[in-house]
């Protein structure tokens, strides 16, 4: 198996659990050199391969860590950088500190910026659904405060009845100003999101 066939069935693979897992057909017929050059350059912790080890051997196939760990390394090569540390971070996957301390450090600025970025667009979608659910709330209150206008005039309440709807009244009265305050919070994450932006694309 190459390690193109590898990379694909890897991506292949992402979207589902226990990847690692080898079935007997992959065992038999494994590039070890190939395998540990896929896992190295994805950025998969070491313990990787005691996964496909131990998947392995209930076949009685035997791993072979020489041609692994020479393929893993030489993966590395390729995930340890900047730039893919920035791709990494700006996905919000997380980093599994596999990197050797001569390229750690480039791989790691590339990450937290990429983290920077993949908060600040979190926190952004964050506060666009408060804001669409604020309007949704203001859009449908009208019905709600016509209820509470009627009870005041029409029914029996007690003091405390009549001051928790007053209260709900006031409230939904404000509704406009608080999605007036979430709109100003949006537009503020989106210059800050474009200010980075403009700022991450000179580097990378």
């Amino acid at each position: 198996m190459t390690i193109k066939t590898l990379t694909a069935t890897l991506l292949l693979c992402s979207t589902l659990t226990a990847c690692s897992v080898m079935n007997q057909q992959e065992c038999e017929t494994a590039n070890w050199n190939a395998l540990g050059y896929v896992d190295g350059s994805q950025g998969a912790a070491s313990s990787q391969f005691t996964e496909r080890s131990s998947a392995c051997s209930e076949y009685n196939v035997h791993a072979d860590f020489t041609q692994y760990q020479a393929g893993y390394q030489k993966g590395l090569i390729s995930y340890c950088t900047k730039s893919k540390g920035f791709y990494v971070g700006s996905r919000g996957k997380e980093y599994q500190g596999v990197c050797p301390a001569k390229t750690a450090s480039a791989f790691l600025t590339g990450y937290h910026h990429g983290q920077e970025l993949y908060q600040l667009k979190q926190e952004l979608n964050q506060a666009e659904q408060e804001l669409r659910s604020e309007k949704y709330e203001v859009e449908h209150q009208k019905d709600r405060l016509k209820d509470l206008k009627n009870s005041l005039i029409y029914d029996n309440l007690s003091s405390r009845e009549r001051r928790e709807k007053l209260d709900e009244i006031e409230e939904l009265n404000n509704r406009p100003n608080d999605v007036h305050r979430k709109l100003q919070e949006v537009n503020r994450l989106k210059k800050q999101l474009t200010k980075l932006q403009d700022k991450l694309n000179k580097l990378y």
